[in-house]
């Protein structure tokens, strides 16, 4: 039997966008998490999820999206494993390979940060992170 690994989510970018390109290929890789609510009965219960864009749609999302954005991602799920280098205890972490993204809600800013960039509502992207390793992941 085949396995099926796909991830759709939606929330809020919790921080600005972190953009940096691989060694040797220097394909463009941007970091962030969303937080992605889920209420029931009197709770409400907060996830942060971290993503990893890569290519052109990981530059249109460090230009686009600032925290809070409202943002709709698919991918896959990713994880990573390495070994703490202080405690030398084995640690890992789930993250979502973004394939597809879309941009939410009305124009925003990038004020905070001296540069005036808006996105339109609504812009789809595909990734070509199927050509990388995680291992190629610079952060």
């Amino acid at each position: 039997m085949a396995s099926y690994n796909k991830v759709i989510m939606m929330g809020n970018v919790v921080r600005n966008p972190e953009l940096r390109h691989t060694p040797g290929s220097n394909l463009p890789v941007a970091r962030t998490a969303l937080a992605v609510n889920r209420k029931y009965k009197d709770k409400e219960e907060v996830m942060f999820i971290d993503i990893v864009v890569f290519g052109k749609q990981a530059e249109t999302l460090e230009a686009y999206a600032t925290k809070g954005t409202p943002l709709l991602v698919d991918g896959r799920l990713s994880q990573s494993s390495w070994e703490d280098p202080n405690s030398g205890q084995k640690r890992s972490k789930h993250e979502i390979i973004v394939e597809n993204f879309q941009l939410l809600g009305g124009r925003r800013d990038r004020s905070d940060e001296g540069q005036n960039r808006g996105s339109d509502s609504g812009g789809g992207f595909n990734s070509p992170s199927d050509q990388m390793d995680d291992d190629d992941i610079p952060f």
